[in-house]
């Protein structure tokens, strides 16, 4: 049962009826029953409707809800369903639901999710009709169930496919190696698309080294993405930085952050301009020297006054040099200034443990802040940043 919303709850606890009523937010039955629908409730953060309409829509295909077990056809319409439900559900957090919903598709492999299966509706067409992007998933899914060596088992195969196809398409073969008479232009967006995919498994095998805090084996992965998208060096190489300054290698970090300086030229000027200092500030922050920090952090403002992490940043470091009104004062500013572009998880974190801190009148301030999420935040929302 995916629907409530975790907010209206909070609202009738603290706020009473008369306020929880004033919060509309849409659901499934309020948008049409289509993928328009469905898109509108995604973009407006109402995941949960948008669970519940996707169950709508398959049942609608024969699929769904009481279907279990029971002869199915699948189309490449319902497939989508399947990815954008599954999807959501991992956004969620509610990793044990997509587990159970993933498992009738076994390892995505089954005869009747080829569009071979179905040669009336789709004559002529051949190979998977699973969208790429819910294969990744299900390889990522048992990281989050504590089972990251399953997850990598599961992307490594993923890795050799997708690479063998790369390899077909170079030699002047199908993706799947046999005789083919395509034209080069599009044999050539092929290639670029399986070369995309291969950097995509790529990125999913290091975030998930990283997660199993196997620094060497995450490194040497995002080293090896940089071969498939040499335009995101610069990127990739603050990331790596950053990482070591995770686990305290100052030292590195700081050898990672200047070989970004001299990559810099392949992003447009502001962007590298914003991405070196971003850099400097963090190697400070490494070191607890947070009056350094916060001047490059006060820098990147003045460039591009929006940017949610600098200004997030900027307050914390405000905090450990003591100036808690400053620090309050920054995080408040933002979050008037522009709610929905600041209401954000971690700037609301920092914001109710800096009103812990400072008064007594804590609660009534987070729970003007819970109004505010009321009118901006859908059904998804995470309230335990409120600490309510």
């Amino acid at each position: 049962n995916t629907k409530g919303d975790a907010v209206k709850d909070l609202m009738l606890r603290f706020l009473g009826e008369q306020a929880a009523v004033k919060r509309q937010v849409l659901n499934a039955n309020s948008v049409e029953q289509s993928f328009v629908g469905l898109k509108q409730l995604i973009s407006s953060k109402n995941w949960r409707a948008a669970v519940d309409l996707c169950g709508r829509l398959l049942t609608a295909h024969g699929q769904g809800y009481k279907k279990s077990g029971l002869p199915t056809n699948h189309t490449t319409d319902s497939l989508q369903l399947w990815f954008v439900r599954l999807a959501l559900l991992v956004k969620l957090n509610l990793f044990q639901n997509a587990e159970m919903e993933f498992e009738p598709f076994g390892n995505l492999d089954q005869p009747d999710l080829y569009y071979e299966y179905y040669p009336h509706v789709y004559p002529g067409r051949k190979g998977s009709m699973v969208p790429f992007s819910m294969r990744i998933l299900h390889a990522e899914l048992p990281q989050y169930l504590g089972n990251p060596q399953e997850s990598l088992d599961r992307l490594h195969s993923m890795k050799i496919i997708c690479a063998k196809i790369l390899e077909n398409l170079e030699q002047g073969l199908a993706e799947d190696g046999s005789m083919t008479n395509i034209t080069q232009e599009n044999r050539q967006a092929s290639v670029q698309l399986w070369r995309s995919r291969l950097g995509r498994v790529m990125y999913s095998m290091a975030n998930c080294l990283l997660m199993m805090k196997d620094y060497v084996l995450a490194v040497d992965a995002y080293h090896t993405i940089i071969k498939y998208y040499p335009q995101q060096e610069p990127q990739l190489l603050s990331g790596i930085g950053r990482i070591f300054l995770q686990i305290g290698d100052i030292k590195t970090a700081e050898k990672y952050f200047q070989d970004v300086e001299k990559v810099t030229h392949k992003l447009d000027g502001l962007q590298s301009q914003i991405m070196v200092l971003m850099n400097r500030a963090f190697l400070h922050l490494g070191q607890n020297n947070f009056a350094e920090a916060h001047r490059f952090f006060t820098e990147i403002l003045r460039i591009d006054s929006s940017n949610a992490v600098a200004n997030n940043n900027a307050a914390v470091c405000l905090l450990y040099l003591g100036k808690l009104k400053d620090s309050l004062r920054q995080l408040e500013g933002m979050v008037q200034q522009d709610p929905k572009h600041y209401l954000h998880e971690s700037v609301l974190f920092n914001l109710t443990t800096m009103y812990e801190l400072e008064s007594s009148r804590s609660m009534q301030k987070k729970q003007a802040l819970l109004e505010a999420v009321a009118i901006k935040e859908g059904d998804s929302f995470n309230t335990q940043c409120l600490k309510l």
